[in-house]
């Protein structure tokens, strides 16, 4: 009988001689209790969530693919970077976490309300936990033992004990849509003295004294949370930056209709909170900032924050910047902006970490200063005028960086891959591209839904063919890459920002509605904005043209150039001449991915509650379904037969 150390020595040799095809084997000791090998490895620095996540050694990696309801494992090591197996879950796993030591992975099913478990060897499902409604983002403690889960619709997090794959306690009331959560590492063998960062994806008003629809009128919300009790023990407000650095042409809350100087000051409220990362003394939140006060121009209406906690007392920091205002220092063009700044990860024996721009498909690099936690955006260092951009693929939604900080990997929600960056170069070049999911079948309707997708999340739109000799054409959905749909419409709902148009406030609308979904094709379809001013989706190119600065989607005989004359009703927009890309017309795409690409949110309270019951007879009592009823809840209706071809 060999003993169970002699035969840990055993496999441990024989993952020295075969390397990860071995290791993955042999992750899972025999004989060894789960415990055991949640204490065998720990982690070097703190936690964050993100789609995809490292094993604290650099060998596993796993990537939630949210559009195939799956998971990838990959061999990292020794630049491997070869996919070992994908294991299906269940519907849209979009946060993924890993113990230290490689051997098991999570996936947080955000439509079923599951956590998934995964053996990562031989790459196999093991369970399911059922948590709260919308899932979202997972982090490990340092040690591996707890996961923490932050259930976006039910407000609440779940924490999970990864010996026993049990639930040991539901935090409710931690805030308004909790997504993204980072957790200290002390450096101890004990994980009940940690802190837990949770933002609070949307803003919050400030409870008075402003006019929604201000530059200042609401705040970013960061609770923390006790490891040691499970519990919060305070709430960190981000403020508003009072100066974004781009002036206005007029101030519509101050009545003061544009002119043709560029002169008053806009500030910016920290909205779209989907990550956080800890760094030192301070955790750094990236977010969308919301300028709403008018008039819409698209270089004051969303800015490209950073902001700094300050972990003792959760305060804020007062560093807060701006990082759209480094690309327009640049002193060389083109310009391409960091639109959606969406996931950040720091570099563990330096000051340095990266922002991924989800909307503009790069990453750019930050400085930190220890002291002050101050950020600043770096240039390249091969070009100094310029901001140092990382192309990576279509849609970036989360990096992490290793222990030895020579590599760091990005997934590409819409490309549906993973890029491997080399950080050991100056400046830090694409070392490898990961398949890791299957793209749609070109031509088949998932693929329409897709590339509507990709249009809907892009800021820069680089779909026409080049001319000899020069690059393909930016700008399509706006100008150097300012603006997307996402940027106020994440996941293609609501900002819940009140932007002040022309005509008047106008809470962003979620576009799940715009189609009645009751209907398999989708025929149905509400008049546009609150006050009807569309009565075609095409009619929002004017949104991309004037607001966004964008080239546009409709377009002339050439199939490139921008198609004139464009107005919200006549002449009509529908059944006009569209950009092509990858053979399908991009207005009818964006229509597609709108009608069945886009999910509504999910309700934590069952239809048969006894408090809806109770709200919904007095909703009928009071005949208010009159007029908000029906599957889009309202009775607006687009009623007259679109326009014929012009052909």
């Amino acid at each position: 009988m060999i003993s169970n150390r002699r035969l840990q020595k055993r496999l441990l040799k024989l993952v020295i001689g075969l390397g990860l095809g071995a290791l993955a084997g042999a992750l899972y000791l025999p004989g060894s209790t789960p415990r055991a090998v949640v204490q065998a490895q720990r982690f070097t620095g703190p936690t964050s969530s993100q789609p995809l996540a490292l094993s604290a050694d650099d060998r596993v990696l796993v990537v939630a693919n949210p559009d195939n309801d799956s998971v990838s494992i990959f061999d990292v090591s020794l630049d491997e970077n070869r996919r070992l197996s994908t294991v299906s879950v269940q519907n849209e796993p979009n946060g993924v976490a890993i113990l230290p030591n490689g051997s098991r992975a999570y996936a947080a099913n955000t439509v079923t309300g599951t956590v998934s478990v995964i053996d990562t060897v031989p790459g196999r499902l093991v369970t399911n936990i059922n948590v709260g409604t919308e899932p979202y983002g997972l982090a490990l403690t340092p040690n591996g033992r707890k996961l923490y889960v932050t259930n976006a619709r039910s407000n609440s997090i779940s924490v999970i004990d990864t010996v026993t794959n049990q639930v040991t306690r539901t935090i409710p009331s931690v805030g308004s849509e909790p997504r993204g959560i980072a957790i200290t590492n002390d450096g101890d063998a004990d994980d009940n003295d940690e802190a837990v960062y949770v933002t609070q994806f949307l803003a919050s008003p400030l409870a008075v004294g402003k006019l929604d629809g201000e530059d200042d009128s609401k705040v970013g919300l960061v609770t923390v949370i006790s490891t040691a009790t499970d519990a919060p023990v305070g709430t960190a407000v981000i403020r508003p930056l009072t100066d974004t650095g781009f002036k206005a042409a007029g101030d519509a809350i101050a009545r003061i209709a544009p002119g043709t100087d560029f002169t008053f000051t806009t500030g910016a409220y920290p909205n779209q909170l989907n990550n956080i990362a800890v760094k030192g003394n301070f955790a750094f939140v990236p977010s969308t900032g919301a300028s709403p006060n008018g008039p819409v121009r698209f270089n004051v209406n969303t800015q490209s924050l950073l902001s700094v906690i300050n972990r003792n007392g959760n305060i804020d920091a007062g560093r807060t910047i701006n990082m759209h205002s480094a690309v327009a220092r640049q002193t060389s063009t083109p310009k391409l902006f960091i639109t959606v700044p969406w996931a950040m990860a720091f570099k563990n024996q330096a000051n340095e970490g990266y922002v991924v721009s989800a909307s503009s498909n790069i990453v750019i690099k930050v400085s930190i200063d220890p002291a002050t936690g101050a950020p600043a955006v770096l240039n390249d260092p091969l070009d100094p005028g310029r901001v140092l951009q990382i192309r990576v693929g279509k849609n970036p939604r989360g990096i992490v960086v290793n222990a030895t900080d020579t590599r760091a990997y990005v997934m590409n929600s819409v490309s549906r891959d993973v890029s491997v960056i080399d950080l050991t170069r100056a400046p830090e070049q694409i070392l490898a591209t990961m398949r890791s999911a299957a793209l749609p079948q070109t031509g088949s309707p998932e693929d329409i839904v897709h590339i509507g997708k990709e249009l809907y999340n892009t800021s820069v739109g680089e779909f026409d063919p080049p001319a000899p000799g020069q690059s393909p054409i930016v700008g399509r959905m706006s100008d150097n890459g300012w603006g997307s749909c996402a940027s106020c419409h994440p996941f293609g709902l609501t900002d819940n920002v009140v932007w002040i148009f022309a005509a008047g406030p106008r809470r962003t609308v979620s576009q799940h509605t715009d189609f009645d979904l009751t209907d398999p094709l989708r025929q149905t379809q509400r008049a546009l904005n609150w006050s009807a001013i569309f009565d075609e989706e095409e009619d929002f190119e004017l949104n991309i043209r004037g607001v966004s600065g964008g080239l546009g989607l409709l377009v002339g005989a050439d199939g490139v150039t921008p198609d004139t004359p464009v107005a919200a009703f006549n002449p009509p927009n529908g059944n006009r001449r569209q950009l092509k890309v990858r053979g399908v017309n991009a207005w009818d795409a964006i229509k597609t991915y709108e009608k069945f690409g886009i999910r509504a949110p999910i309700s934590p309270i069952p239809k048969n509650d006894p408090d809806v019951l109770i709200g919904e007879s007095l909703f009928r009592q009071n005949n208010c379904q009159q007029c908000h009823g029906g599957p889009q809840w309202t009775l607006s209706r687009v009623r007259f037969t679109p326009p014929p071809d012009p052909a």
